[in-house]
């Protein structure tokens, strides 16, 4: 953002129309190892537009700071004529080491003096892209379905075991509706007064994930045909 300017623009406004007039695209020919692609450096956003500034009389002075956990740089834009625009941006630290500060201050800057002047890349903008970019939604987990093969291994075993029903299934859980993944059972918890009581029942074991299901209602089984009499006699006895 800009945070100073000098009181007149008129002579800076006119150089810098007629510099970016002049102002080449940025190449990409730097390689970012842990992204695998290709990225305009420092020195490819300076050669693009140093050439344009200087004949049009500007010049643009950079200078970093730290402010708490964050890198901060303020970028000076000024005229010859002694009319001038600054700006600031800030990143977090990932590093707190020197080469971790350097790291932040070069990234800084090559964005800040691109922005100021107008300087694009050549391809398409890869930090841009990833900043922007939405994962795709993922289709809706129906729990009922899900819990199928269990509930069939159930119904097989109360028609092979006449009279007999089976009253519950455990290691039903149900999927997270946003992920799909699986999901922390903050039921007994509760019951034991160990978490809040308006928690949700089930929460994403993803903590990147906002799945939850705030109240959990277990799909019923049918209740299986009761029979009268014995459950086996002697000749069907299985055992």
């Amino acid at each position: 953002m800009i945070i100073n300017q000098s009181a007149q623009l008129d002579s800076l406004a006119a150089a810098l129309v007629a510099a970016q007039g002049a102002v080449k695209v940025a190449s990409k020919d730097a390689l970012n190892p842990h992204l695998k692609s290709k990225y305009a450096d420092l020195g490819s956003v300076w050669d693009a537009c140093r050439e344009a500034l200087s004949a049009n009389g500007l010049a643009v002075s950079q200078h970093p700071g730290v402010d708490g956990a964050y890198v901060t740089l303020d970028t000076m834009l000024v005229h010859a004529s002694g009319q001038y625009v600054t700006s600031r941006c800030a990143a977090p630290l990932a590093q707190q080491t020197a080469q971790g500060v350097g790291s932040c201050v070069s990234y800084l800057r090559r964005y800040a003096l691109a922005a100021i002047v107008g300087v694009v890349s050549d391809v398409l903008d890869d930090d841009g892209s990833a900043a922007s970019s939405q994962p795709a939604p993922r289709p809706a987990v129906d729990h009922q379905a899900r819990s199928q093969p269990v509930q069939q291994a159930a119904r097989k075993v109360e028609q092979a075991f006449l009279g007999s029903r089976t009253v519950e299934i455990s290691g039903i859980q149900p999927a997270c509706d946003k992920c799909g993944g699986a999901m922390w059972d903050n039921r007994p918890r509760k019951a034991e007064g160990k978490m809040n009581p308006k928690a949700p029942d089930f929460a994403c074991k993803d903590k990147t994930c906002e799945g939850r299901i705030w109240k959990f209602v277990p799909q019923d089984n049918p209740p299986a045909p009761q029979v009268d009499g014995p459950l086996f006699n002697d000749e069907e006895t299985p055992f």
